[in-house]
């Protein structure tokens, strides 16, 4: 990312979003304080007459395979920042981090995908304050 010198320049706006299948939790680092919020996304079923087994290989495939609607809630959210870091214990991150690299209106914003493993919020907070430090 390069900084602009012009007086008019914003100011970075950092953001770490912890992301699985299920929930994005969006945390917004302002004065070394997180501020966070957290958006869950919930799958409708499609079909009540399927098997048991069939029902199994359709949540297995929904949990590969984010819903639109889910990646473009967070893109919207994104847009509002300089920087953003993505984190979780899955390939979530990586498929929106894939999402984001092919959409070039996202070139101007630093984003950054790194590995981690299931973490509880104060650790999220944790690792989104060291990450920007």
């Amino acid at each position: 990312m390069q900084h602009n010198t012009n007086i008019n320049m914003k100011t970075d706006k950092t953001l770490g979003i912890y992301l699985d299948y299920k929930n994005a939790i969006f945390m917004e680092l302002i004065n070394k304080m997180i501020v966070s919020r957290n958006i869950k996304f919930e799958f409708k079923e499609i079909n009540n007459n399927h098997s048991e087994k069939e029902g199994e290989d359709v949540h297995n495939r929904k949990e590969h395979h984010l819903p639109s609607a889910y990646f473009l809630e967070i893109c919207d959210i994104i847009r509002n920042y300089n920087m953003v870091v993505l984190f979780g214990p899955n390939e979530a991150k990586n498929e929106l981090f894939n999402l984001l690299e092919f959409d070039h209106s996202f070139d101007t914003i630093k984003i950054q995908n790194e590995k981690s493993v299931a973490m509880s919020e104060p650790e999220m907070h944790n690792f989104v304050k060291e990450f920007y430090k």
